[in-house]
Order: C-alpha cells, then structure tokens, then sequence
C-alpha cells in the first residue's frame, strides 16, 4: 500500500465510489423485480376477486329478473322454466362465492363474505319460497308479500358485495400506496447514495485537480521566484517589467522603476556569516514588503539587489515610497548573538513612460542611478534624468521625515507656544497653543507644512505628538513645582495618526499621572478636518479623556461645509474658528456672518469660541463686538520658545504673588 496520503485516499475514494455503484445497481435490480413481482401478484388476485364478486351480482340481479319474468306471466309452463333458470343462477352464484372465498383475505373482507353468505341462504330461502308460490294457487297477495321479501334480501346482498368490491378497491390501493411508498424509500435511498458517489467522485476529482495545480503553482513558484526570501526572481521581474514597458507605451500609463542595493551588508555577511545575510535579507524583504502597496512587485535580482517595480505611480508617490525604504532600513536594527547590527541602502529611480526606448535601457539606468546614490553619500535616492539641483532639495526635504523616529536623539525639534488672549471680561486663565518647529542642519527653522504631510503618509507623526505630549508636560510639571495651583492651558495639537492610535488615550492618561499636573492643564487640538475624516474615533478618544476632566477643542472649525452638522456629536469646549474667516471679516460680510453664527452656536452649546489669525486691531475689535471669547495671532503676540516661555510666566505669577 503507498503511504503518499494523496494517493491513498484517491485509491479509496475510488474503491468507495464502485462499492457504491455496485450496491445502487444491485438494490436497483432487486428491489424493482419484488416490487413488480408483488404489483402483478397483487392485480391478478385483485382481478380474480372483483370478476367473482361481480359475477355474483350479475347472478343475483339475473335471479330477481327471473323472479320479476314469473310474477309477470300468466303461463304456468313458462313459470316452470323460469323456475329452471333460477336454479341455474343460484348455482353460479355458488361457484363464484366459492371461487372469492379460497383468496387470502383482510378481516374486513373476511367478515363482509360472512354476511353476503348468511344473507344468500336468506336469500335463497325467499326466492324459492316466491318461486314455489308462483307455481301454486295461493292468493295473489301472499305472492306479493314473498317476493317483496325476496327482493328486499336481494338489495342487502348487492348492498354488501357493493361494500366488498369498494373494500377491495380501497385494499389495492392501499397496498399499491405502500408498494409506491416503498418504491420511494428505495428512490431515495438510491439517491443518496449516487450523491454519496457523486461527492466522493466530485472530492477525489477536486483533490486531483488541486494536486496537479499545486504541484504546477509549485514547480511555477520554483521557476519565478527566489529560494531565499521568496520574492519573484530576476527571470520574473523582467517579465514584469516588459508587461508595465508594454502597458505604458500602449495606455499612456506611468510606472517606477527602483534599483535597490544594500549598504554594508557584505560587512555583515563577512563578519557574522552567510546565515546571519540570509536572514537579515529575509527580515529585509519581509519589512519592505509588507510597507509598499499590495500590486507593487519586489525582486531580488542578486545578492544584495533588489528590483522594485511601482506600477502606476507618480513620480511624486514613487520618491516618497524609496524613501519610505530608505528610512525602514536605516532605521532597522538586526540582533545576531548579541550584536546590533544595520545596514543602508541606496535606491536608483528611473521612471517607465512612453518614452522609454526599452527595458534594457531602464535597467541600465536604475543602476546606474543607484550608483550615484551610493556615491552622493548611501542611504538616498537618485532619480535618474532629473537636475541635480532638483534631486539635492528633494532629498533635503525628506531626509527629514526619515530622522523623525529618532527625534529625541537629533534633537532637531523644538517646541515654542503663541499666547491665546481673552477678549472678554472675566477670563483668568493663562492659555498658550503649543507649536513645533524643525531645525535644519543649518539651524534653520522649518515651517511645519515642510515636512509634517510626509511624515503623516509615513505613519511617523504619532512619534511626533507623543514626544509633543511628554515635553510639553515635563516644562508645565517645572512650573507646577514652583507654582502647585498656577492657572495655565496649554493647546496641543494630535494628529491623524494618534487618532487612529488605540494606545493613545492610555498614553496620555499616563503623562498626567507622572507629572501630577491638573487635567484642565492641557487642552487637545484636533482639526475639523480630521475629525470629520475620523468621527467614530475621534468620538471615541475624547469619551475615553473627558471622563477624566481632560479637554478638548476643534480647530480650523468653519471650513467644513457640515461643521455645524457634526457638533452635536463631538462633545468638545473650544471652537477654534479657521483663520481664513477671521483674516476677512473687515472687509466681508459673509465671513463676518459666518462668524457670528459659529459664536452663536458655541453659545447655546456652553462652547467657548476661539479666533485664530488676529493681525490687527480693527479685525480684534471686531471679534470682541461679535462676542468671540479668545483671540490668537501676531497681533496680540509672536510664538516664544516654551522654556522661556514658562520662566516668564514663574516671574510674573510670583511678582504677582508679592503684591497681593
């Protein structure tokens, strides 16, 4: 016997399904030769009853008709041969009750012969007895009388042979209904067991077809793809590559072609081995697979190459996603017997448009392009064909984004806050917004715009908001240590990423219990347009903080269409009214009824309203008439760094403190 299992089963499957097509056919052709055998017998025997049963009547009716014929006719001699005739009769209707009788019958049955024949010798006994008078010279009376009784008699018997006959009719079918039932349990019994085969004959056929295409996907795999990282191989990648070339030149489609090579990996493979490479380039490929889009193809096309293949992509999109790479694998730490190890890699980019002349040419390029890179420095992109200008403020850029997971080692932020005044009497509180600027290598700062839309698409900002988190509770837990009940908000603003976050309501919970600070200390920002985007989340975070006291404002609020709409759901205390309205209210009415109308909901809502962008006096004024509770902007005072920020506020609490 094979102990291969696939064949093993086939083999019994097989033997299964003719076992069962041998019992089909063989309970087939018994089962339908008993139930015709049983269906014949049973109509000839039904036959034979109901022709004797018949005959019967048929002499019982002749009987009382001769009778009738005597009583009608004058003539004795024809009397006395009707009297013959009634002999006749009544011997043929013995033989046919003779003839019912010796058939097998039910106990219904049985008992109505039992009548028929006790009422017969009644019968008889009147029909002689009429006859007789017949040929005598009694009064015409009595005659009648005899024959009423006669005829009575008769009608009881046909009456019963009637019942008998009905009784027989309903037995047969009965019996025939049984014999259908039957034919029908056997139907389906055949019936399922052909399904039974059927199944297995349907299994065995799938599990021959799935084995011959697994064993063909198999021997496919094996020819396209790299029997280290499983990754399609060169062969494939070309093939790939000519089908996107083909695709471009005939859809005007626009495609990317990376050329990847790995920096200091022969270092690594020298120093630790070639198991330590082949697992690093394993953990390698298994890291960019799962962070470049699902349609994209990744290719190791040699040692410590890698091909990588964007169809439809942007140039835009296809610089981010290399240096989405180049950061993974900079930032990638590979443990091998206690040794910390990483590596870098330099990509060459080529985009494939309608104007490429052939795949030769693009692979040439992408090489090359990446031998540049590793020349420019390693860990970059090059892109082939774009100036070199070009291609150094692209890298500047997003060499950014790639140092943000480690932000508190460059220490290339730094935090600043921007006072929110009161405009209205009656508010104590000192309220700041937190904001973040980026030194550049020159110590430049860098406008946020620059390099925060990069560092949300890398999933990078969540870093960004808790390392904003702990800083900014760390300089307010330095004031509350001078100050323990100093009247202080501060605005931070979270990001998408955070938002998404589900540790990050557990994060923050946390900062609060290590630096002991009150929980109307620090007010969260969230953007009207994020909130819209992430409404179930952002209803979920700030449900989970206000049970805690924490608070909360919508920012750029006004410039949804819907903003109204989705308030009622959003429990927040601050509307930060977008500065784009503000900056416009001296000079446009809509904007200005715009605000008044936002006021006016905050008010009913017990929301306090907050304008931002305030840069002169006349556009303050007008917010304090409309009723706007806070204003921010260069006007009412330039951003400050925190730290410095925070002393100035110890001075003046203290002096205050002195006076009073």
């Amino acid at each position: 016997m094979s102990r291969d299992p696939i064949k093993l089963t086939i083999g019994l499957g097989f033997t299964g399904v003719l076992a069962l097509m041998g019992l089909i056919s063989f309970i087939s052709l018994s089962q339908m030769n008993a139930i015709t055998e049983k269906m014949s017998s049973l109509l000839e025997e039904t036959n034979a009853k109901t022709s004797a049963a018949n005959n019967m009547r048929d002499s019982i009716r002749l009987r009382g008709d001769v009778l009738n014929n005597m009583y009608l006719t004058d003539d004795f001699i024809a009397r006395d041969e009707y009297r013959l005739q009634l002999s006749v009769h009544g011997l043929k209707y013995k033989k046919s009750k003779d003839i019912l009788s010796s058939f097998h019958m039910s106990a219904r049955e049985a008992k109505l012969l039992d009548q028929i024949i006790k009422r017969s010798r009644v019968a008889k006994e009147y029909n002689d007895t009429a006859a007789d008078n017949l040929l005598s010279d009694l009064p015409k009376e009595d005659v009648q009388n005899q024959l009423l009784l006669a005829n009575k008699a008769r009608k009881e018997m046909l009456t019963s042979l009637d019942k008998l006959v009905v009784l027989q009719e309903k037995v047969t079918h009965s019996v025939i209904n049984e014999a259908k039932k039957y034919q029908e349990t056997i139907s389906h019994i055949i019936l399922l067991l052909s399904l039974a085969a059927f199944f297995i004959a349907l299994y065995i056929a799938q599990l021959v077809i799935r084995e011959t295409s697994k064993k063909n996907s198999e021997i496919h795999f094996q020819a396209t793809h790299d029997e280290l990282t499983k990754l399609v191989n060169r062969k494939e990648f070309n093939h790939r590559l000519k089908e996107a070339f083909n695709n471009a030149r005939d859809n005007h489609e626009t495609h990317a072609l990376c050329f990847l090579d790995l920096d200091n990996f022969k270092t690594i493979n020298d120093s630790c081995g070639h198991k330590a490479g082949d697992e690093l380039l394993i953990q390698l490929t298994r890291t960019i697979k799962n962070n470049i889009r699902s349609h994209d193809t990744l290719a190791r096309i040699g040692g410590d190459e890698f091909g990588l293949l964007l169809e439809g992509c942007s140039l835009d999109k296809a610089v981010e996603i290399a240096e989405g790479i180049i950061s993974l694998i900079k930032n990638y730490e590979f443990n091998w017997q206690d040794k910390k190890l990483h590596v870098g890699v330099s990509i060459g980019l080529v985009m494939i448009t309608r104007a490429t002349q052939n795949i030769e040419k693009a692979l040439s390029e992408a090489d090359t392009a990446c031998y540049v890179a590793k020349d420019m420095g390693r860990n970059q992109v090059h892109l082939h064909g774009l100036d070199d200008d070009l291609v150094k403020k692209m890298h500047k850029e997003l060499s950014w984004v790639a140092d943000i997971n480690n932000v508190e080692n460059i220490n290339r932020f730094s935090l600043y806050l921007q006072k929110i005044e009161s405009i209205q009497t009656g508010k104590a509180t000192s309220m700041y917004e937190v904001l973040l600027r980026l030194n550049d290598d020159e110590g430049t700062l860098i406008s946020p715009g620059s390099y925060l839309p990069a560092a949300e698409r890398f999933s990078l900002m969540k870093n960004v908001d808790r390392w904003v988190i702990k800083k900014t509770f760390k300089q307010l837990s330095k004031l509350y240590e001078t100050i323990p009940n100093c009247n202080v908000q501060l605005f931070i603003k979270i990001s998408e990423n955070s938002l998404t976050n589900q540790t990050f309501s557990d994060f923050v919970i946390k900062q609060y219990k290590k630096h002991n600070i009150a929980h109307d200390a620090v007010c969260l920002e969230i953007s009207e347009a994020l909130a819209v985007k992430n409404i179930n989340q952002t209803a979920d975070i700030i449900s989970a903080l206000r049970k805690h006291n924490i608070k909360f404002a919508l920012d750029n609020f006004g410039s949804g269409i819907s903003s109204f709409s989705y308030l009622k759901n959003l429990p927040v205390d601050y509307l930060k009214i977008d500065g784009n309205i503000i900056k416009n209210i001296s000079h446009n009415t809509t904007d200005k009824a715009m605000v008044a109308a936002i006021n006016q909901i905050g008010k009913v809502m017990n929301i306090e309203t907050i304008a931002k962008h305030v840069e002169n006096v006349f556009t303050l004024n007008q917010l304090k008439d409309i009723g706007i509770d806070y204003a921010q902007g260069f006007y009412l005072g330039k951003p400050k760094q925190i730290n410095e920020c925070i002393e100035e506020l110890k001075e003046s609490t203290l002096q205050h403190s002195v006076k009073h």
